[in-house]
């Protein structure tokens, strides 16, 4: 893209809007298409690099939508490297171990995550996502956030990428990266493209599915006299999994004594004939509150005789998110000058806590790719996103098998 393409004073309203103008030496611009933990930590990376970049958020806010997430040795010295790494720190706690327990909370099993830091440098640490985006909005300038842009097509030509937005708004870019999650408008473009070129595969082509359902939530804080595990400086996950209960709880100490918390429910097989598989087949704040009902009975590890529902008391029911668990590994991540990064481009469960690290790494490979792209030719842009696509997908093609695993262990009992 350049620069004295756009009309800074437009007379229409399906313009094209400025960018800043580039740094970097090929004059890359970069249009991110999503202000989620992908998009945002990418823009971080353009803030140090010089890349000019604008993000488009279909939302009228960033809201951090679940419970929480974790960062490790992986992702880690990524934030250090963008100073935030003591940000990082203060909002969070290390994850020391993940207890298992069965229905009448007597100890079934045990990870243990506390030699972490000696092995790798870093601990793994766990945050609620409302802290966690507030660390990674700290350096990115507010006008280089629109808000209320949902994308709905994008056109590519020998000039840049064009995506056009709902409200009637266009924005040029060099390159476009989409990373709008598991349900990409983005993709959507991209897919439509090859499709027409015949170069879609049977598996790209599918719906994406999923075999979980999960309800989240973070609580208000607590009295730690009452739940003195509060009080330690690290976390321990505490994990119920009843032996003959469709679901299983996750319970998450947090700083500022609050607890986040997770209940998984495995969708029947399909020749299951008990219809449990269709009761939390909807969805919305309704949906959310039946299923926060039905699960009230789950034991709680930190009282005796103690239940979820205690905790779910305690949770501000705008806190509490019924979510899809989507599962999948797309083979096509790119298309001339459009390219996708986190769960636009494969979507593991979150039972290993893997989908915010690999998202960060792949900005991490992206990012350099562009610093050291000569030009913004088609050439030099098609040979960063083959590298982009050589370097990360094996990685995570092997991190949803692992994240698969790590569930089924959970899941299947």
């Amino acid at each position: 893209m350049h620069n004295q393409h756009h009309d800074p004073h437009p007379q229409s309203e399906h313009h094209q809007s400025p960018l800043p103008p580039p740094q970097s030496k090929s004059g890359v611009t970069v249009i991110i298409v999503g202000g989620g933990i992908g998009g945002l930590s990418l823009a971080n990376m353009f803030e140090r690099a010089g890349i000019s970049y604008l993000i488009l958020e279909k939302a009228t806010t960033i809201r951090a939508l679940g419970s929480s997430l974790g960062l490790d040795a992986s992702s880690l010295p990524v934030m250090e490297q963008l100073g935030l790494l003591e940000d990082f720190y203060k909002a969070s706690k290390p994850v020391r171990h993940f207890n298992f327990y069965n229905e009448d909370v007597k100890p079934i099993g045990m990870v243990d995550f506390s030699d972490l830091e000696e092995i790798g440098g870093y601990p793994a640490i766990i945050l609620d996502r409302p802290a966690f985006y507030n660390v990674l909005l700290k350096n990115i300038p507010k006008e280089k956030i629109k808000y209320n842009k949902r994308v709905l097509t994008i056109t590519q030509d020998e000039d840049g990428a064009t995506a056009s937005c709902s409200d009637g708004s266009a924005y040029l870019s060099s390159i476009i990266i989409g990373a709008d999650g598991a349900y990409s408008a983005v993709r959507q473009n991209i897919y439509k493209n090859l499709k027409a070129k015949g170069k879609l595969s049977s598996n790209d082509a599918k719906p994406l599915g999923y075999n979980q359902h999960c309800l989240v939530g973070v609580s208000k804080p607590f009295d730690p006299e009452l739940y003195p595990v509060l009080k330690n400086d690290y976390t321990d996950f505490e994990i119920v999994i009843p032996k003959n209960d469709p679901f299983y709880a996750i319970y998450m100490p947090l700083p500022n004594n609050r607890i986040s918390w997770a209940v998984i429910q495995n969708v029947p097989r399909a020749d299951d004939s008990s219809g449990d598989s269709f009761r939390f087949s909807e969805w919305g704040p309704h949906a959310a509150k039946e299923m926060a009902d039905y699960v009230r009975h789950l034991s709680n590890p930190f009282l005796e005789g103690g239940t979820l529902g205690d905790v779910i008391d305690h949770t501000p029911m705008d806190l509490v998110s019924k979510i899809m668990l989507e599962e999948k590994f797309f083979e096509s991540w790119y298309d001339d000058r459009v390219v996708l990064l986190g769960d636009a481009c494969h979507k593991v469960v979150p039972s290993a806590g893997l989908g915010a690290n690999l998202a960060i790494l792949e900005g991490v490979h992206l990012c350099n790719l562009l610093i050291d792209m000569p030009s913004t030719n088609q050439k030099d842009i098609t040979r960063v996103f083959e590298a982009y696509y050589r370097q990360r997908a094996k990685i995570a093609r092997l991190a949803l098998g692992n994240s698969r695993q790590f569930g089924k262990v959970m899941g299947d009992r």
